[in-house]
């Protein structure tokens, strides 16, 4: 472990990319440094699961995870982190943040239910507020683990086309949130 975090903070001092992939070994999982303005966190992919950096950059999504031998356009269940960027931070709350989240995805989904989920545990004791969403346009069973960093909220998310699928992703969908480590909410990149 104290090998994989000084390879993480010496990415950091050099600068990486926005989801530079990293392995100590090749049967170590899959940890990635995502970084974007305002904020540099890590994820490292569940078992089973890929990260990938590169499939959704043009959609502006950094980091995506699927199932070993499945992929992010065909994916039955997939996640992705995200960060929303605070108006003001010292003003705009992590209730807002979710309240604004929620009122954007209902304009698409009138039928969107909503639920509150038990708070998920990352790493350095931190708890991930929960939200569930099911009945969108599409049909897709979704869940977002928001995490306040002051000038961001990040956003992970698992979403899957079927409750099946979406319920058997839940303990990988854990295990993803408990991996997550902010670093900064700055990132100085040499080019």
């Amino acid at each position: 472990m104290m090998k994989f975090l000084a390879l993480v903070i010496l990415l950091v001092l050099c600068g990486v990319g926005q989801a530079q992939q990293t392995t100590e070994k090749p049967d170590d999982k899959d940890s990635g440094i995502i970084y974007g303005p305002d904020h540099v966190f890590v994820l490292t992919a569940p078992k089973g699961w890929v990260l990938d950096n590169k499939s959704a950059v043009g959609q502006g999504v950094q980091a995506v995870f699927y199932p070993e031998g499945s992929s992010w356009k065909n994916g039955i269940v997939v996640m992705y982190a995200r960060a929303h960027h605070k108006k003001n931070a010292t003003a705009e709350t992590l209730e807002q943040v979710i309240a604004a989240d929620i009122a954007d995805f209902k304009k698409d989904s009138k039928n969107l239910k909503v639920v509150e989920g038990p708070a998920l545990p990352t790493q350095k004791d931190k708890k991930a507020v929960v939200r569930y969403f099911e009945g969108d346009t599409y049909g897709n069973f979704e869940a977002v683990a928001y995490l306040d960093e002051g000038k961001v909220v990040v956003m992970l998310v698992i979403s899957a086309r079927n409750k099946k699928e979406f319920e058997a992703a839940l303990p990988a969908f854990s295990e993803l949130v408990s991996s997550y480590l902010f670093l900064a909410d700055r990132a100085t990149i040499h080019q």
